[in-house]
């Protein structure tokens, strides 16, 4: 889709020309029926169609992910399973159906590359900021799911994640989704830390945080040892008493 030239005229990723627009999240993820003003901003070529693979991919992972959700389960084996079986897309079915496996208690798990899982959720963390501040996020960004493994973040790492939507409560500003059992989220920008948070729900079910970094921070340097971990989440559930 072209820009009115009326609008926006650089990307929301690298400020770059912008000739269309980038759906937040992938337009791919809500079904017929379920794209009620979808969140767009402005993306140059890189930042818009050069993820289109990755979106594929993904989308097969995250609609099998929503298996609580009846919405989910049928884009699933619509839209999703029927987009796998064209032929262009033979070379991907046959990786996503290599790297699917079942546990010995019988469950089936996926795996992905980091790196795609990485830059997809960055770019929606980056078009959710650029929706609300109308400017660039220019920092490197996380996320956390409980429903993926993510190898490279610390234990440390995984008790901040973990508490973070409950030490942010009371600054948490609901978004502006209009299809909120597709895609729905919440977000918070530090003015004081130069931080943006964001929680983001996916078919109701599959929960999301997101996060960026000021530079030259890493994730460990919010880390919280074991012993704080458990302190919080003692105060967090009495709390919800």
């Amino acid at each position: 889709m072209k820009l009115n030239k009326d609008t926006y005229e650089k990307c929301y990723w690298c400020s770059e020309p912008a000739i269309g627009i980038e759906h937040v999240p992938p337009q791919n993820l809500f079904p017929k029926g379920h794209r009620k003003d979808l969140i767009t901003v402005p993306a140059c070529n890189q930042h818009n169609q050069d993820f289109s693979k990755i979106d594929e991919r993904i989308r097969f992972h995250m609609t099998s992910m929503g298996g609580e959700s009846k919405l989910a389960m049928k884009h699933f084996d619509t839209k999703t399973i029927r987009g796998l079986k064209r032929k262009e897309s033979l070379g991907l079915t046959i990786d996503l159906v290599q790297n699917r496996f079942t546990t010995p208690e019988g469950k089936t798990h996926s795996r992905e590359k980091a790196e795609n899982w990485d830059l997809y959720f960055e770019k929606i963390i980056k078009g959710i900021y650029y929706y609300h501040f109308k400017r660039n996020l220019i920092s490197t960004t996380h996320f956390f799911s409980n429903k993926m493994t993510v190898l490279s973040l610390s234990a440390n790492a995984h008790f901040y994640y973990h508490l973070l939507e409950y030490e942010l409560a009371e600054f948490w500003i609901e978004g502006n989704s209009k299809n909120k059992e597709v895609f729905d989220y919440k977000y918070y920008y530090s003015e004081s830390e130069k931080r943006f948070f964001t929680v983001m729900t996916f078919y109701e079910n599959h929960k999301v945080i997101g996060l960026s970094l000021p530079i030259g921070k890493k994730i460990d340097d919010y880390g919280l040892d074991f012993e704080v971990y458990k302190e919080r989440i003692e105060e967090m559930n009495k709390n919800k008493q």
